[in-house]
């Protein structure tokens, strides 16, 4: 938990750590700023488009581990928001955890489209253009297949509960057995 006392400082340096990988990203933090407690809100540009967990993902894998263990592992409620948005739409948005009872159905109707192949042959052309920000090909590849933005948002939250944060972690992890369960795990 960050002491009152640091807040500034905190913030400071948390800025600091956060620019070197997000540009022009703005970090606030204070006691209630958007929800009780102390509250670390982290606004970037790059966060339109993005779902909750992908966000904090970015944000988490730009600050030093010993940095984030020592000030912000405890006590810290975080907000990623894109400029403009409010912290109740943020607050609204859905989280992996929502599809959890849905895995296999998700799992399922991935591979009767061809999810799997389609993808790896896509990414296969151009393996070091897969994005590291978000899930561009697989959601240019569920689009083309017909599937409307709700089922995406599904499909990329299931990613996510798999461990999978974009494009380049669904080609990292290989996916051999073609289902994307049990063979997508979380990297740095």
């Amino acid at each position: 938990m960050i002491a009152q006392k640091d807040y500034q400082s905190v913030q400071r340096e948390l800025e600091g750590h956060l620019r070197k990988r997000l540009n022009r990203v703005s970090v606030r933090i204070g006691e209630g700023i958007h929800y009780r407690g102390v509250n670390v809100v982290v606004t970037w540009s790059g966060f339109a488009g993005l779902l909750p967990e992908q966000r904090f993902h970015h944000v988490v894998r730009a600050i030093p581990g010993e940095y984030y263990d020592r000030h912000l592992r405890e006590g810290i409620v975080w907000f990623e928001l894109a400029p403009g948005e409010s912290a109740e739409a943020y607050m609204r948005m859905p989280r992996s955890e929502d599809v959890a009872a849905e895995e296999g159905r998700i799992a399922e109707r991935l591979r009767q489209m061809g999810f799997w192949e389609e993808f790896l042959a896509a990414a296969g052309l151009r393996p070091h253009e897969a994005s590291a920000d978000g899930f561009v090909e697989s959601g240019r590849i569920l689009r083309e297949a017909g599937e409307d933005e709700e089922a995406v948002r599904k499909a990329c939250l299931f990613f996510i509960r798999q461990g999978a944060y974009c494009d380049a972690h669904l080609l990292a992890e290989g996916l051999s057995d073609q289902s994307g369960l049990g063979r997508i795990r979380k990297t740095g």
